[in-house]
């Protein structure tokens, strides 16, 4: 299979390398703030290695912020990458002239676009819209299957910037423990595999509470 996967640098992204082939694309190739030029992108990729069977967008940020302190282009930013980008790359890859038949996009979005939590309430919203956009798109695009994966709390580059104590208080709240990108890249092989899923955002968060 041809597999596209937006987020390079994303520990999932290296996990899901060791399950499947993929074209993993890094914000040094493109920077997926650059909304315009989304599509002529995805034709070049197309044009130098075909048409592709899945789409898995993994590119993301977060800004740990209380909202009361946050700017505007803060906020934007968080919009442009977690939903704004992943919209723009699902329209082009709903097309036939760079999707195989049989083929699916799915998203990473986080169970903070499902239970919002204080201190990242920007990062919530942008993933609840992508929720919304995920079940959109299932109906939309047919047959092309789109879902998404939303993991609880992971130790990650990107959480890196939580204290100790917050961290403790999470795997208290975790029954199974805390979720690793090799979890979420399970989910995301079992979903490209499935062919008769789609609408769905599969919550992995070791039973948070």
């Amino acid at each position: 299979m041809n597999n596209l996967v937006i987020g390079a640098s994303s520990e999932i992204t290296k996990e899901l390398s060791k399950k499947i082939d993929i074209i993993a694309i890094s914000k040094e190739d493109f920077d997926v703030r650059n909304l315009s030029e989304i599509e002529s992108f995805v034709k070049s990729i197309v044009k130098k290695y075909g048409k592709f069977d899945n789409l898995i967008y993994i590119a993301g940020v977060q800004n740990i912020k209380p909202l009361r302190v946050m700017k505007i282009d803060e906020i934007k930013e968080m919009f442009d990458i977690n939903f704004f980008g992943a919209m723009m790359f699902a329209k082009s890859f709903a097309s036939k002239r760079v999707s195989n038949p049989n083929s699916s996009i799915t998203f990473i979005s986080s169970i903070a676009g499902i239970e919002a939590e204080s201190g990242i309430l920007a990062y919530s919203a942008s993933k609840g819209a992508l929720n919304n956009l995920i079940q959109g798109l299932a109906k939309e695009i047919s047959p092309i299957r789109v879902n998404g994966v939303a993991p609880g709390f992971m130790q990650t580059k990107m959480t890196k910037v939580y204290t100790d104590e917050f961290v403790e208080e999470m795997q208290a709240k975790s029954p199974l423990g805390l979720v690793t990108p090799k979890d979420v890249a399970d989910v995301i092989e079992f979903l490209i595999s499935s062919s008769k899923i789609t609408g769905e955002i599969i919550r992995i968060d070791g039973g948070y509470k």
